[in-house]
């Protein structure tokens, strides 16, 4: 019979995989193990909408705020470091040294708010216990 012959007969005879199979296997997604939460509702109606529209905006104003409050300390930290490393040679660089502390300061309370402001809307988690 035609076409009887195209399907293996043991499993053995069957082509191994090609490599682009086994790759994509490995990177295919997997079923956790893990439950998964159940996905709020969509906004119906003007007043859920605008509480979503307001907790999208303060979540925006937080991240910015935290970004730029951790890469204000950054900076903050560089600057001490070029400050001792000009002051051990010798060298001045035309910045004071209660700069650093007033900067420190201010970026650290900037990300501060801006961490809260994420916490508020539910980014960051406390860890449970």
């Amino acid at each position: 019979m035609p076409g009887r012959d195209e399907e293996p007969i043991f499993k053995a005879e069957q082509a191994p995989p090609t490599a682009w199979d086994q790759i994509a296997t490995a990177l295919g997604l997997r079923k956790s193990s893990t439950p998964t939460r159940r996905r709020p509702e969509r906004p119906q109606g003007a007043r859920d909408i605008l509480l979503a529209l307001g907790t999208s905006l303060v979540g925006a104003i937080g991240g910015v705020l935290f970004l730029l409050g951790v890469l204000g300390v950054g900076m903050s930290l560089l600057l001490v470091v070029t400050l001792v490393v000009t002051s051990i040679q010798g060298l001045q660089t035309g910045i004071q040294w209660p700069v650093v502390p007033m900067s420190l300061l201010i970026f650290g309370v900037v990300g501060a708010v801006g961490y809260f402001l994420l916490r508020s809307i539910g980014m960051f988690a406390r860890a449970k216990r």
